[in-house]
């Protein structure tokens, strides 16, 4: 990972809430977990998590893999019983988890009435939150060898006696107290991630008695005190008095760590393919969008932002002793790896070491002077010459293109189309959106494509009108939870329209149960509706939506005709071919082995997407996968005839761009037919696929950046070896 996390030591998972911000990444985490040899994995969470989690069966299938969930209840549901929220715990610290949901609306009752017990499907339709306090053991002081031998302790059991806090007599009738032996304790410490999606669960939030034994009440000192406090919850919730009012409660020591905030910094999780996406967009600025202003927008250095309404938000308050402004000081905007240390003790604080910082766009800048100057000069001859003046004028962006899991460069796949809506000499120049398989991430490369403007991601996915899915597999579909919350539920936003497998309606219609942000926002019709030679494409039903869709399609993305071609793979799998009403074919192969077919159905296709997992000397392993090499890719698009072909779904052991084989240059001549790999946030108009030299700049380019990594990882290694060196050497010194 490029990152370092360790997943492998992962044990459990605590869920704040049920909605796609929160559990979106979920099944992807579970299946890499699983990838690693654990045998389980523990989730906790609100009331639902187990009918979440259920819901995964339809393309989660690790029978090896024990996934096991837990509730947690809020305090309606067991108000008869005497709650202890001590959730779970270990040797190292304790987890307090409250459960809190928003009142009823309309359920009125008499002054002394009790509340009726509420059922468990109530309790989901109240947008159940969860927060939790973790909480350090009390740690037992050091115990002063030296000082126990001068006081004639004898060694053995003693020892262990005075350390656990024991008053011992020793054999000559002295006493000698534990004290004198052994420093003083160390108290338990807490950090609290509170989770408040509305004003509305504000109430039952600050009356919980769950956090009473961390916060000053009546003026008497908490039990234990709050290092830090981290708020999920959204600028109209922090700014809610109820809720600031008890924020302070937790002592003037704690610091806030605003995590819901606008301004907090929104960079990509994939840093190297963003250092990559500037690269490219200096030498291909019409094939890669800009991320400099979004980057831009951060402080230079890391974990350094200030919090641009601190003053109004009223979270914390100075004591008697502090300016102003150290008030202002503990409130902190959360970051990508931001860590706090709670113990050991020498370590408390925060960590930002991790953090990512800014891209230097200038040294960008000056490090592909040469490969610009090469390509531009090479752009000008073909411009001259464009041969695709003929196409559509439409628009392809790969917002992934490995398989599997996200990998440095590559997110799981994902393509957006932005197609032309208006008719040959019309005016207008709207357009709208299609979306061929949808990853897990594919929110996020959209926001990197608009640049990190919001109105402009926000307009991506008010356009989008059709997902296709090509199968069930995970890292193909599960982009769709986020996506769909995203777009808005006004009356005038048209269901979200989704062609995909059947168990992927299962899956979309249950999560969607226990997510009213998901829930009425698509509409759903299988891939075999398109399929012509499908036994099921004659029944009424299938037939009318099919005719219904198709109706659609020519008036909302100027799509005649959809068809969906089987292809060997997993159950239910399909390529689909796009015909324009200029008559221009677009073909996507999904996962697939060579099909004859589909090169049939694409014939003479201006543009093919052809996946391409393996290089040519996996041929096996692609033939037991269902896959293709690179070459059977190549071929299938000669089969077709196809102007331009795409390849992309590379397998992630190809970090850097996989290799085109000699055989498939060779053959260029027998038809002409212009190849390219993509790369995440290529994005190229359907008259500019011609893109020469881009291929080999984004070799070098990665090659030139894991030389850099190589550089470094090497400075951390020596300094690893140094610390290890000045502790020998204190060791020796010791005598120990």
């Amino acid at each position: 990972m490029e990152h370092h996390v360790r997943l492998a030591k992962l044990e459990r998972i605590f869920l704040t809430e049920l909605r796609s911000h929160t559990v979106g990444g979920l099944s992807g985490m579970i299946l890499t977990v699983s990838d690693t040899g654990k045998s389980g994995l523990h989730v906790d969470g609100p009331v639902g998590t187990k009918k979440y989690l259920k819901a995964t069966r339809h393309f989660l299938y690790r029978p090896q893999f024990e996934l096991q969930a837990s509730e947690v209840l809020p305090l309606a549901f067991v108000h008869d019983k005497k709650i202890n929220n001590c959730w779970y715990e270990d040797e190292e610290v304790v987890v307090h988890a409250i459960a809190v949901d928003k009142p009823r609306t309309g359920a009125k009752r008499k002054l002394h009435e009790r509340p009726s017990r509420l059922t468990r499907d109530e309790i989901e339709k109240n947008h159940v939150s969860v927060s939790y306090v973790v909480e350090t053991r009390i740690q037992r002081g050091k115990f002063l060898l030296d000082r126990a031998v001068a006081l004639g302790v004898p060694k053995g059991k003693l020892f262990g006696q005075l350390h656990q806090g024991k008053d011992v007599t020793l054999p000559d009738g002295r006493l000698v107290k534990s004290s004198d032996c052994v420093l003083p304790s160390i108290p338990a410490v807490a950090c609290i991630i509170v989770t408040c999606p509305t004003t509305m669960h504000v109430d039952a939030l600050v009356d919980s008695n769950g956090f009473d034994r961390y916060r000053e009440i009546e003026g008497k000192s908490p039990q234990v005190q709050v290092e830090v406090v981290f708020h999920l919850g959204s600028g109209k919730v922090l700014r809610y008095p109820k809720y600031a009012e008890w924020a302070r409660s937790f002592g003037n020591h704690a610091r806030h760590v605003l995590l819901g905030h606008d301004a907090c910094a929104q960079k990509t999780v994939y840093r190297a393919s963003a250092k990559l996406q500037a690269q490219m967009h200096a030498v291909f600025p019409n094939a890669f969008p800009s991320n400099e202003k979004h980057e831009m927008e951060d402080t230079v250095v890391p974990f350094s932002r200030a919090v641009p309404d601190g003053s109004s938000l009223q979270l914390t308050a100075a004591t008697s002793d502090e300016n102003p402004d150290a008030a202002t000081s503990k409130l902190i905007l959360g970051e990508g790896m931001l860590k706090f240390v709670l113990a050991p003790r020498a370590r408390r604080g925060f960590d930002a070491s991790s953090c990512w910082p800014r891209l230097d766009f200038d040294q960008i800048r000056e490090s592909v002077t040469l490969s610009a100057a090469i390509v531009a000069k090479a752009c000008q001859n073909l411009e001259v010459n464009n041969l695709d003046d003929d196409l559509i004028d439409g628009r392809i962006t790969f917002l992934g293109t490995g398989c599997a899991i996200p990998s440095k460069y590559r997110n799981v796949t994902g393509m957006y189309l932005e197609l032309p809506r208006n008719k040959k000499g019309d005016t207008d120049v709207a357009w709208a959106g299609l979306m061929l398989d949808c990853g897990e991430g594919s929110l996020g490369q959209l926001y990197r494509y608009a640049g990190g403007d919001k109105k402009r991601l926000q307009e991506l996915v008010s356009r989008l009108k059709c997902v296709w899915i090509s199968h069930n597999h995970a890292d193909h579909h599960l982009g769709l939870l986020r996506l769909l919350s995203h777009r808005t539920d006004d009356a005038s936003t048209e269901p979200l329209l989704v062609i995909g497998p059947t168990p992927l309606r299962f899956w979309l219609n249950e999560y969607a149960s226990l997510d009213p942000t998901v829930r009425g926002k698509f509409s759903f019709v299988e891939n075999y509706s398109f399929d012509e030679n499908d036994s099921r494409f004659t029944d009424v039903k299938t037939h009318a939506d099919a005719a219904r869709v198709r109706a659609w399609l020519r008036e909302t993305l100027n799509i005649a005709q959809l068809e969906c071609v089987p292809v060997k793979h997993a159950l239910q799998s399909y390529a689909v071919v796009i015909t324009f009403v200029d008559g221009a074919k677009f073909a996507f192969s999904g996962d697939c082995r060579p099909s004859d077919k589909l090169a049939e159905k694409a014939m003479n296709a201006f543009l093919m997407v052809h996946e391409a997992t393996f290089e040519d000397d996996l041929a096996q392993e692609a033939k037991d996968k269902a896959h293709c090499t690179m070459a059977e890719a190549v071929g299938v698009g000669r089969q077709a005839k196809a102007r331009h072909l795409l390849l992309t779904h590379f397998s992630q052991r190809y970090p850097k761009m996989a290799v085109l084989s000699t055989s498939c240059d060779e053959s260029s001549h027998v038809t002409p037919m212009e190849v390219l790999t993509a790369i995440d946030m290529l994005s190229l108009r359907f008259r500019e696929l011609r893109q020469p030299h881009l291929m080999e700049v984004c070799m070098q380019l990665m090659t030139l950046d894991d030389v850099e990594e190589d550089d470094t990882d090497a400075v951390a290694s020596l300094k690893v070896r140094q610390r290890k060196e000045r502790k020998r050497q204190k060791v020796i010194e010791r005598g120990e």
